[in-house]
C-alpha cells in the first residue's frame, strides 16, 4: 500500500480565516468551539476507566496560567516493594523505568512534547500502589491534549542462572481501576475531538510525509523529491527492543539504494509506557534526490489494539516528516516509490513457494557490476529461503545470500532481504533460489515482507549503461562429456554407457551425499566388459560441495585404458534434486555424474 504526501491544505485554509481575527488570543478562542466562557472551569475530566483503556480528551488555553490538576494513578506492584525487589532480585531495570498501572499525561498538541506527567511528579502514597497528585503546572497559550492509560503491565519473564526460566506476576490490581480519575480546572475551553486535528496543524502544516495510524501486519510507504539539500525534522514512534524490530520506519535514497535513516533501538529513546515504546526525534539534511519513506508493523501492539502501555502520543504512532522551513515546500515534490529497483530484471525467480525450487541463467560479454535484489526467511544463524549465484562453467559459487550480510525487509523479523552491487567477470551464470516447507509467498505463517512480490531472487544491470553487456543464456553443450546423469532424484538407480578407443585421461565430476566417512547417493565406473569397477566416489575423496555439510562432490582426472565402460549413479530415499531436506549443494543441475575428456594443460 502507497501513500501520498501529507496535504496541508484544508488545516491551511482553517488557518488563514482564524487568523483573519488578528491575536493569537482570538485564534485559541477560535479554537474552542464548544463556546464554553473564558473563566475558571473544568476542562478535564476523566474517570471510570477500564483495565485496557486509554483514553483522549483536549482543551484550550487562551493566555499563559496555572493550571490545577487532581490525579490518582497507581504505580505497579501491590505497594510494599514487590516490584522492586524482583527487579533487583534479577538484575533487571529500575523501577523507576517501569509503566503505572495508572497514569495521566499533558502533550502540547503543536509541539507534540509532554508538558505534565503523573509518573513525574511528587505523589501521595496512603497505602497500596494508589498514587495521589493536587498541584498546579504552569502552561503557556494553546491545544492541549490529556491522556489516561490504564494498562496492567502483568508478566514478566527472567532467566535464571543455567538457562533455567521462571514467570513471575507482578500484582495486577483490576480492582483499583474505579479509582483513578484525571480532572484539570483552568481559565480555557473544551475542545471537541471533532476539532482536534486542526489544533494539531501548526505540527502537521509542514509535514510532507505522514505514515501514522497503519493497521497490524501492514507496510505503507511514499515518495518524495527534493530539489535542492533541505533540512527536515524526523519524528517516529514504533515498537523495538535490543533484540528486534517490530514497528519502525526508514527512508531511503531511491536512487542509489540506501538507508538515508532509520528508526533503530540504540538510536532511539523511551517513548513513553511500556520499555518497547521507542521514538526518534532528529533533524537531518537530505541532498536533492529521490527518497521513498516506509513504515512497517507487525501483528500486535498498535493504535488498533496496545497490548501494554502506549507511548505518550498515540496518534503519532508511525513516521512523519516535516519540513523545518515553510519556504523549503516549492522544492519539495510527491513521488511514487516502489521498493523494488527501477529497470527490467534479466534474471527474476520470485512469487516462490514452499518447497520451491527455480533456476535460470544470464551470460555476460564483458565483465560488469550486477544488483542483487533478494529477500528470503531467515532465522538465527542461517537462511530457509535464499538465492546464490553460481559459474555456469567453472560450477563455482560466485555470490551467494548470508544471513550475516541481510537486512529486516519488513513484517515479521525473518523476513530478510539484501540490495547490493556485485562484480562478476565475462561468463555464463546460473541463479538460483530455493525455499523451505514454511512462509513464502501467498502462504504467510508470520506478518509478510514489505515488498512480497519479490519473494526470492532479481537479477539487474546496476546501470542501465551496461544493460548491453547481458546476453541471454543458451546452455552450452559440452563436446568432451563422454556421458552424464545428472538431476538425480529419490530412489534412483541410473546408468550410461561410454567407450574409449585409446587410453585416456578423463575428468570425472560428481555431487552425492554422504557424512561420517559414508556416501549414500554416489557414483561409480564399471568396465562393461569384466564388470570390475575402475572408479567409486568414496567419502574420503570429496569435498563439500557448498549448501548443507553432507553435500559431497569430487572433480578429478582419471586415466582409463580403451575400452567400453558404464557409469552408474545410485540415490537413497532422501535429499536428491528436487526433494531437498537440508540446503542445497552450489550446483544442484549437476547433482549426479559427468565424466568428460580431460581438458589437457597449455
Amino acid at each position: 500500500m502507497s501513500r501520498t504526501l501529507a496535504s496541508p491544505s484544508r488545516t491551511i485554509v482553517w488557518r488563514r480565516n482564524l487568523l483573519r481575527l488578528g491575536t493569537t488570543s482570538a485564534l485559541l478562542t477560535g479554537l474552542a468551539l464548544s463556546g464554553a466562557p473564558a473563566q475558571s472551569s473544568t476542562l478535564i475530566r476523566m474517570e471510570g476507566l477500564t483495565p485496557g483503556e486509554l483514553r483522549t480528551e483536549a482543551f484550550v488555553l487562551d493566555r499563559s496560567q496555572t493550571v490545577r490538576i487532581e490525579a490518582v494513578g497507581a504505580e505497579h506492584g501491590d505497594g510494599k516493594g514487590l516490584v522492586r525487589r524482583t527487579l533487583e532480585k534479577y538484575d533487571l531495570a529500575s523501577a523507576d523505568d517501569q509503566p503505572w498501572q495508572g497514569n495521566a499525561w499533558i502533550l502540547d498538541a503543536r509541539t507534540r512534547r509532554v508538558v505534565w506527567e503523573l509518573r513525574r511528579v511528587d505523589t501521595d502514597h496512603d497505602s497500596g500502589p494508589l498514587r495521589t497528585y493536587d498541584g498546579t503546572v504552569r502552561l503557556g497559550p494553546g491545544a492541549y491534549e490529556a491522556y489516561y492509560a490504564n494498562f496492567p503491565d502483568s508478566w514478566r519473564t527472567v532467566s535464571q542462572q543455567g538457562g533455567n526460566k521462571s514467570w513471575f506476576s507482578f500484582f495486577r490490581n483490576d480492582d483499583i481501576s474505579e479509582k483513578f480519575r484525571l480532572t484539570i480546572v483552568g481559565d480555557g475551553s473544551r475542545l471537541p475531538k471533532a476539532d482536534l486535528a486542526r489544533a494539531r496543524s501548526d505540527y502537521d502544516d509542514r509535514a510532507i510525509v505522514s505514515l501514522r495510524r497503519i493497521g497490524p501486519s501492514s507496510t505503507e510507504r511514499a515518495g518524495f523529491t527534493l530539489d535542492r539539500p533541505t533540512k527536515l525534522e524526523i519524528y517516529a514512534i514504533g515498537e523495538e527492543q535490543s533484540n528486534g524490530q517490530f514497528d519502525y520506519g526508514w527512508i531511503v535514497n531511491a536512487d542509489t539504494r540506501q538507508k538515508v535513516w532509520e528508526l533503530r533501538y540504540d538510536s532511539s529513546e523511551p517513548a513513553g509506557g511500556a520499555a518497547k515504546n521507542r521514538m526518534e526525534r532528529r533533524q537531518i539534511t537530505l541532498p536533492a534526490g529521490r527518497y521513498g519513506a516506509l513504515y512497517a508493523t507487525d501483528d500486535s501492539h498498535d493504535p488498533r489494539a496496545w497490548n501494554s502501555a502506549p507511548p505518550y502520543d498515540p496518534e503519532y504512532y508511525g513516521l512523519t516528516v516535516r519540513l523545518l522551513d515553510d519556504d523549503d515546500r516549492r522544492f519539495v515534490r510527491s513521488q511514487d516509490y516502489d521498493v523494488a529497483p527501477s529497470g527490467s530484471p534479466v534474471v527474476a525467480l520470485t512469487r516462490m513457494v514452499n518447497s520451491d525450487s527455480k533456476s535460470s541463467g544470464f551470460s555476460l560479454n564483458r565483465p560488469a557490476d550486477v544488483r542483487v535484489y533478494a529477500i528470503g526467511e531467515g532465522v538465527g544463524d542461517h537462511m530457509a529461503d535464499y538465492g546464490w549465484i553460481v559459474n555456469a562453467d567453472t560450477h563455482a559459487r560466485v555470490w551467494a545470500m548470508k544471513i550475516e550480510e541481510t537486512e529486516h525487509a519488513g513484517g515479521a523479523e525473518k523476513n530478510r532481504m539484501i540490495d547490493r552491487v556485485v562484480h562478476l567477470d565475462a561468463g555464463s551464470y546460473l541463479v538460483y533460489y530455493v525455499t523451505d516447507d514454511s512462509h513464502s509467498y501467498e502462504d504467510w505463517n508470520a506478518a509478510p515482507p514489505v515488498d512480497a512480490e519479490h519473494w526470492g531472487i532479481s537479477v539487474y544491470p546496476a546501470r542501465e549503461s551496461d544493460r548491453d553487456a547481458f546476453e541471454k543464456y543458451v546452455e552450452r553443450r559440452d563436446d568432451s562429456a563422454l556421458a552424464s546423469i545428472v538431476r538425480v532424484r529419490d530412489d534412483e538407480n541410473r546408468t550410461a554407457r561410454f567407450s574409449l578407443d585409446d587410453d585416456t585421461d578423463v575428468n570425472v565430476y560428481a555431487i552425492g551425499e554422504g557424512s561420517d566417512g559414508d556416501m549414500y547417493d554416489f557414483a561409480w565406473i564399471e568396465d562393461a566388459r569384466t564388470h570390475r569397477r575402475v572408479w567409486t566416489m568414496d567419502y574420503g575423496e570429496t569435498e563439500h560441495a557448498g549448501g548443507a555439510k553432507k553435500n559431497r562432490q569430487v572433480n578429478r582426472s582419471l586415466r582409463l585404458s580403451s575400452g567400453d565402460y558404464i557409469l552408474h549413479y545410485k540415490t537413497d530415499d532422501s535429499h536428491s534434486f528436487g526433494g531437498w531436506n537440508q540446503d542445497p549443494p552450489d550446483d544442484p543441475e549437476h547433482y549426479g555424474v559427468t565424466v568428460s575428456i580431460a581438458r589437457r594443460r597449455r
